[in-house]
């Protein structure tokens, strides 16, 4: 949901249909009433943007109104429906199901003969390393689910990056290409496996706070650092502010532990300003 009017949000409101339609953020679940005299399209200050699986299954519904639209999400696992849902689907009584990525978790859906995949380049855009290879798992786990049965399967993605190889290796399962490319791009960038990383994670409810706690560790990371050892930062993370806390993020990086374990210990041995968290994570999933 976006207004016109206000500053843009670091993390925008999402409307939900199923809780009766209140505005919900993501990663912190906060809560917000829908505004009074509000409809979508009324040509007000408020407007609707994006596609949620609610809004699909909705859109679904009425452009095809003959086929049975069934959808899977977190909304629904939270309402321990989740297995309902997908027994019908094995019962052929489901025509069209849609889902996040808790449909591609280990699913055996043999009647599935149509896969379509939207916005699937989505998390390219993300500033992680990892990003690419996520993209490239999500695509052929999902592809996985179309041909099962006797029926040859189909699978649609929709892109707006065609020619990214994550996208490409997907679309022709060549999983040696891929891990081919993104080695090679690695090892020019130095990232792992070909070095070992530190992520280290700064937040306060104040900025100058968050953003102090991060310049002094840098300033820590970097006395202890060897020759081979970069840090990087501080940066803003991501997402800058999340459950009302401003977050900072460094990154220290070695070609091995050893030459990372000087930074990280000093670190871990300081003192910092109380109303500041200071997290470190070595080898980090996620760099959000």
């Amino acid at each position: 949901l976006i207004c016109k009017k206000s500053p843009p949000l670091l993390v925008a409101l999402t409307r939900h249909r199923a809780r009766g339609g209140p505005l919900v953020r993501p990663y912190c679940d906060f809560g917000a009433p829908r505004p009074r005299g509000w409809a979508a399209g009324a040509g007000g200050e408020l407007v609707e943007e994006g596609a949620g699986t609610e809004r699909i299954e909705t859109e679904l519904s009425a452009r095809l109104p003959g086929a049975r639209v069934a959808r899977l999400d977190r909304d629904v696992a939270a309402g321990l429906k989740s297995d309902q849902v997908l027994e019908r689907m094995r019962r052929g009584e489901v025509d069209i199901l849609v889902g996040t990525q808790m449909v591609t978790k280990g699913h055996d859906l043999p009647n599935v003969t149509l896969v379509g995949v939207l916005n699937a380049d989505a998390a390219l855009s993300l500033p992680d390393f990892r990003a690419a290879e996520r993209t490239f798992h999500l695509l052929v786990q999902v592809s996985g689910r179309a041909g099962r049965g006797d029926v040859p399967g189909r699978v649609l993605i929709q892109t707006r990056k065609p020619e990214h190889p994550a996208v490409v290796c997907a679309a022709r399962h060549d999983v040696a290409g891929f891990v081919e490319h993104e080695l090679e791009q690695r090892r020019e960038l130095g990232y792992p496996p070909f070095s070992r990383m530190a992520l280290v994670r700064c937040d306060a409810i104040l900025e100058e706070v968050a953003r102090a706690t991060a310049e002094r560790v840098c300033a820590i990371a970097r006395s202890r650092a060897s020759a081979e050892t970069r840090v990087l930062g501080p940066s803003p993370a991501p997402i800058a502010r999340l459950r009302n806390r401003y977050r900072f993020h460094v990154m220290v990086r070695a070609p091995d532990r050893s030459a990372l374990r000087p930074s990280l210990l000093a670190i871990a041995r300081a003192p910092f300003d109380r109303r500041a968290r200071v997290a470190i994570d070595v080898d980090p999933l996620s760099m959000v």
